[in-house]
């Protein structure tokens, strides 16, 4: 077996975009349910499980070896980031979104899955025709969604709620039939969406190490502040572990909201030391990686 034929996708390592056509993909798989029934079903198509939680997607893995499926892929991480960072437009034929969180104060509405933001790159990567398709029993998040989708003049919307005609999951059927109503939002994609800006990061083809001379490493000095290196661009260092003539620093990396946590490492080396991205670290390489081994090498030393 290949690695491109491994159900979990690298994504720090794997070639970008990934080289998948017309997928189905599933935004928050949770207990994998729906996924592994989604690819039983279409066994000719490329399924794709998208998922934050460590939990589920060490569960779906295990249900996808004991029920040898073959033709899933799982990607733990951010929806919006995987969609803009590792496929490409037009390569997506359906999204499914199945009870997504609320978040139902007002305050956390920056959080929901649908927010333009994320509809915007959902669009773009959407084949034309393609669709979104959401059930939900909170009917206050379809409004939010229909609101959110009408400024990207991307989408034809048609609500429905489902009934005990409609295919249903065993936990769907029992609250059909308890009467919690049930609610699918379809989103086609009938033209491109708006131009609009981007939340991006910028990769390079790999981190350099810097060496410094004449001083000694002291990153304690700057362990616990939140750092803001650039524009939407925050650093913070934790736990700092020394080991004879190695030091590791626990690391946390926030550009645009894409977050990575990594270990910088402080090797001494002939007449001085040498910093770098630790090699047990699993990191996506950026340019703001490589400011953040230069900010150590600049204030994690002193005289």
């Amino acid at each position: 077996m290949t690695e491109a034929d491994l159900p979990l996708i690298n994504h720090f390592e794997a070639e970008k975009p990934l080289p998948f056509r017309d997928l189905l993909v599933e935004i928050g798989f949770g207990r994998g349910e729906f996924i592994t029934k989604l690819a039983r079903e279409n066994p000719e198509r490329t399924i794709l499980g998208v998922e934050i939680s460590g939990i589920s997607v060490e569960k779906l893995l295990k249900r996808i070896r004991r029920e040898g499926i073959g033709n899933i892929r799982v990607v733990q991480m951010d929806a919006y980031w995987c969609f803009n960072l590792l496929l490409e437009d037009g390569s997506v034929e359906r999204i499914y979104m199945n009870y997504p969180d609320p978040w139902f104060k007002k305050r956390h509405t920056k959080r929901r899955l649908t927010k333009e933001e994320n509809l915007h790159i959902f669009a773009r990567r959407l084949k034309l025709k393609g669709e979104i398709l959401i059930r939900t029993d909170h009917y206050p998040f379809i409004e939010y969604t229909l609101e959110q989708a009408e400024g990207l003049g991307a989408f034809e919307a048609s609500v429905r709620r489902l009934s005990v005609e409609d295919p249903l999951t065993k936990y769907e059927e029992r609250w059909v039939s308890m009467g919690r109503e049930i609610h699918e939002l379809r989103l086609i994609k009938v033209r491109e969406p708006e131009h609009r800006e981007i939340r991006t990061i910028k990769e390079v083809e790999k981190v350099f190490p810097v060496k410094v001379e004449g001083k000694e490493p002291f990153p304690e000095a700057i362990t616990g502040e939140e750092l803001k290196i650039g524009e939407g661009v925050y650093l913070k260092f934790f736990g700092v572990y020394r080991a004879g003539d190695v030091i590791l620093v626990e690391s946390l990396l926030s550009e645009m909201g894409f977050v990575q946590k990594f270990l910088i490492e402080i090797r001494r080396k002939e007449d001085g030391w040498v910093v770098d991205i630790s090699p047990f670290s699993q990191v996506i390489r950026t340019e703001n990686l490589q400011r953040a081994v230069e900010f150590m090498s600049d204030k994690g030393f002193r005289p």
